[in-house]
């Protein structure tokens, strides 16, 4: 386990919204007062796949977007899913959305989506860029939701910041968590990203995808602020990683922790059954096979006993939970 000022983030602030921008203002509720997509209840494969939800006819294969993260608001009656717009590598992925999606009636979810935009300054003109990240990792913390920038940390915005703008819905970022430049290939990569609890503090944990080739991925972990939903800083105004695990298990897409018992989904390839993976790093359990094809973030609903995840492949698109209770073991914890 190796900590040090390499995984140390410092906060860095967004441009402020307009006048003009912030009279826009209808914050989640107004999103969800206003959905105008219906999703599908649906089975999904893998033994630790509980009955779930789909796409409506478009989204579920639509080429250009992808779905990657997922939270829950609240105890998960409300869930946020991250879909990035694919381009040919080199470029930059070609914007972010979020998918507010109203569980209330499960039989029955409803949802629309949500742009991610940053303030940007057009010379006497205040705009909205777009988000370019793969957002492979989301959480919601109280108000604030923190989505993964893989090359540079965290990105932060507020949902109350949430603005109708003409017939879309858009939610500016408010701020960052970066890394420090600089550690060449061994740069922590900001894959995917959750919030949980170890040992009685909220934390936010970090992961990394690598292929069975790469450098072998890690896993971090950072203190929370429970009044603000933001990464917690020290005297220096850094947040610190008090735990970096090297060595994880390959294909990592999401990791959720609750008390001292980590869950992580990993990926076998297209058309390939999931893994799940129960216990701490160092001491995994693992279950081949147990989630569905291409597996992607993990979240808590109900702390220690329910998680989200959510599936990418066009064709193979499901939002489902995970009954955690069934495959923690009595040795793995709270």
């Amino acid at each position: 386990m190796a900590t040090g000022d390499g995984y140390a983030l410092t906060a860095a602030s967004a441009r402020p919204l307009s006048a003009r921008h912030r009279a826009r203002r209808v914050g989640l509720d107004g999103v969800l007062a206003d959905l105008d997509r219906a999703g599908e209840a649906c089975p999904v494969p893998g033994a630790a796949a509980g009955a779930g939800l789909t796409w409506d006819a478009a989204d579920r294969v639509d080429p250009a977007w992808w779905p990657q993260g997922v939270a829950a608001v609240g105890t998960g009656a409300v869930l946020l899913v991250s879909w990035y717009r694919r381009r040919r590598p080199p470029l930059p992925p070609g914007g972010v959305r979020i998918s507010v999606v109203d569980r209330t009636d499960p039989e029955r979810p409803r949802y629309r989506h949500v742009r991610l935009v940053a303030p940007r300054w057009i010379p006497g003109l205040p705009g909205l860029g777009a988000v370019r990240v793969h957002a492979g990792g989301i959480a919601v913390c109280g108000e604030t939701l923190l989505v993964a920038d893989t090359l540079s940390g965290v990105r932060v915005f507020r949902l109350g910041d949430v603005l109708r703008r003409r017939h879309e819905y858009v939610l500016p970022q408010a701020g960052a968590y970066r890394l420090p430049l600089g550690r060449g290939p061994r740069r922590l990569r900001f894959s995917f990203l959750s919030a949980g609890d170890a040992d009685g503090r909220p934390t936010l944990v970090v992961g990394e995808y690598r292929r069975a080739a790469d450098a072998a991925p890690r896993l971090a972990r950072y203190p929370l602020d429970p009044a603000t939903g933001l990464p917690a800083v020290d005297e220096r105004g850094r947040t610190v990683a008090p735990e970096v695990h090297d060595d994880q298990p390959r294909r990592m897409q999401g990791a959720a922790v609750h008390g001292s018992t980590w869950f992580l989904s990993a990926s076998a390839g297209e058309g390939v059954a999931g893994d799940l993976y129960v216990g701490a790093p160092g001491r995994w359990t693992r279950h081949r096979g147990a989630l569905p094809t291409g597996p992607e973030d993990l979240a808590w609903s109900r702390p220690g006993e329910e998680l989200w995840s959510v599936t990418e492949a066009p064709g193979n698109r499901w939002v489902y939970p995970i009954d955690v209770r069934r495959w923690r073991r009595p040795s793995d914890g709270g």
